[in-house]
Parts: structure tokens; C-alpha cells; sequence
């Protein structure tokens, strides 16, 4: 007969932790917003025959890939960008590297080759120099029902926007209060409903009276 007495824990620390980071820290952390082409895999075109299914090139003329943008998508743990000279055929070459994390709750699936800009254009309109990356290794952790993507970046070397948004086939957007993707229709509308219950409370907050705890209306 066994000694040990039967009894429940007051707290279950293994799915507190659980839940601490994958609801709490996927959206209250420090988030970097971003621009995300993500490869639309239905309307890409790819090159069965000569290249084993792969695409000729990127972006261009030349290039049977089309993408999915979305606008403002937040990223968290972004390491410290590498910076790594390297002369080859191309000439001397400015590489840089870095790792962001997704969380998998904005339903948003990375491939290899996706593409990614840091910067955004709408910060420094008369001043958008800044690279774009592309996603070169993709690791998922933990193994469980909600995971976090951690992406492995580098320069697009010689790219820019202004090339890719000619294959762009659907732009989304983040929606930060409820923290999920919307089309740009949806996320508009949903942008003038917040807004309009802002001021929908700051004209409240102005009707009420602190000494008898009425709305003078």
C-alpha cells in the first residue's frame, strides 16, 4: 500500500507557463512591424519541367511567382542584424543576416523565399533606402498546437519593392486589437468602428459627473 497521499495542485504550472507564452508574450511583447510577401502557392506558376518545380526567377519579367502582401505584421525577438563583406563575381558584397520570430496565431504559413522588409516606406517616405530580406531557413518551436516560426533572414541583394508589387496577386492587413489578418475592405472597416468607439467614449467621459455618478446627457 502505497504512503504517498493523493492531492491536486493548486496551480498547474506546466500549462500556465504554456499559456504564458503563447497568448501572453504573441501579444504583449515588443513588436517590430513589418511588410510580409508570402508566396501565393495557388497562383504561382512553376516550372515543372526544367527546374523540378522551381521558379526561373523571383522577381521580374521572367518569374511565375505571385504573392500574398501583408501590411503592418508584427515580429518579436529580432536579433542583432550580422554584417559579413564578401567579394565573388558579383562584386564586393554587403551581406547581412538576422533572425525574427512569427507567432503561428496570425495564421500565417512562411515558406523559403518569402520575402520580407524590415523598414517600412511609410515611416521615412522621402527616405526609403533600406533593404529587403529573404527568408533563407525556417524552424518551428515548439512542437504543439500553437507554435512560433522562427525565420532565419538575408539581403535580397539588388531587389526592391517597387519590382515585387507587380507580381502581388492579394494584399492583407494586421488588425492589432484583435490581433488577426483581415483584407484591406475588412481591416478599413474595422479601423473606422474602433475609432468610432473612441469617440464615442471620450464624448461619455465628458458627459459624466464625478459628484453624483450620472451622465448629464
Amino acid at each position: 500500500m502505497s504512503n504517498f497521499q493523493n492531492y491536486d495542485r493548486l496551480y498547474s504550472y506546466i500549462h500556465e507557463f504554456q499559456s504564458l507564452v503563447q497568448n501572453y508574450y504573441s501579444k504583449l511583447g515588443i513588436a517590430y512591424l513589418t511588410t510580409y510577401y508570402n508566396i501565393n502557392v495557388d497562383q504561382t506558376v512553376w516550372d515543372n519541367d526544367k527546374i523540378y518545380g522551381g521558379a526561373y526567377e523571383k522577381i521580374g519579367t521572367l518569374s511565375g511567382i505571385k504573392w500574398n502582401k501583408y501590411l503592418l505584421i508584427p515580429v518579436y525577438w529580432s536579433e542583432e542584424i550580422t554584417t559579413v563583406f564578401d567579394a565573388n563575381e558579383k562584386g564586393y558584397v554587403k551581406h547581412n543576416e538576422v533572425s525574427i520570430v512569427i507567432p503561428s496565431t496570425y495564421n500565417l504559413i512562411p515558406y523559403a523565399n518569402d520575402i520580407i522588409k524590415l523598414e517600412q516606406e511609410y515611416l521615412r517616405p522621402n527616405n526609403d533606402i533600406y533593404p529587403i530580406f529573404i527568408v533563407s531557413g525556417i524552424e518551428i518551436f515548439p512542437n504543439a498546437d500553437r507554435r512560433f516560426w522562427k525565420l532565419r533572414i538575408e539581403t535580397f541583394q539588388s531587389k526592391t519593392t517597387t519590382e515585387l508589387e507587380d507580381q502581388v496577386e492579394n494584399t492583407y492587413s494586421f488588425f492589432d486589437y484583435t490581433k488577426k489578418i483581415y483584407n484591406i475592405p475588412q481591416a478599413l472597416f474595422l479601423n473606422r468602428m474602433m475609432s468610432k468607439s473612441e469617440d464615442s467614449k471620450e464624448r461619455l467621459d465628458g458627459l459624466y459627473d464625478e459628484n453624483s455618478g450620472l451622465y448629464f446627457i
